[in-house]
């Protein structure tokens, strides 16, 4: 490989590296302090980069924090949807629900206290919008499995599919943050107790 091509891939390389770090450094910033309560300053030194690094990746704050929620909705696809997806019984498709969900925070524990920071950051209402819509998206999905089981009659007809699927989000989530501030609590191990009173609650 002509030594012009190598110096090439080995620039591109270390500016992938950077754009990670940035994303790595600004996802646990923004999900202790929150957006509002973060600099572009606090993210360079963090990463340990100048500010004009950051400016080379992204114009600006609100498309790093664009560029972190398209991260989470990615990984959210690749960890929860599509296993998810593949499964034709409701009943499986809820229970691997809770195995993408138990994989996804256990990677990235950080993004559960990202999407409720977001949502408590009264400052910045078009971050907490689209955040808000994440979780309008993501319970949907699980209505719509509780549906498909009530119609199948493996699942209670008198459920009401939309709080149930909000209240499913709403353990995920706690479990969580619990986990988070009780190191000795371990995730599988709460997301399989929420798992076990969701069954037990929506199956005939």
């Amino acid at each position: 490989m002509p030594a012009a091509r190598v110096a090439v891939s080995k620039k591109a390389q270390q500016a992938a590296a950077t754009r990670e770090e940035l994303l790595a450094q600004s996802l646990t910033l923004f999900s202790t302090r929150g957006v509002s309560n973060t600099s572009l300053d606090d993210v360079a030194t963090a990463a340990g980069v100048t500010k004009g690094a950051i400016y080379w990746h992204f114009r600006n704050k609100d498309e790093l924090f664009q560029a972190i929620l398209d991260r989470i909705r990615s990984r959210w696809h690749d960890r929860v949807l599509a296993p998810v997806s593949k499964a034709s019984h409701p009943r499986v498709r809820l229970e691997r629900l809770f195995d993408g969900y138990a994989q996804l925070f256990d990677e990235t524990p950080e993004i559960c206290l990202f999407l409720q920071q977001t949502l408590l950051d009264t400052q910045n209402t078009h971050c907490c919008e689209r955040v808000a819509k994440v979780f309008e998206q993501t319970t949907a999905f699980i209505e719509r499995i509780l549906d498909d089981g009530k119609r199948e009659g493996c699942f209670h007809r008198s459920l009401n599919s939309r709080t149930t699927a909000s209240a499913i989000i709403g353990s995920l989530s706690g479990a969580s943050q619990q986990c988070i501030a009780n190191k000795r609590l371990k995730l599988r191990a709460a997301i399989d107790e929420v798992r076990a009173m969701a069954l037990a609650r929506v199956n005939c």
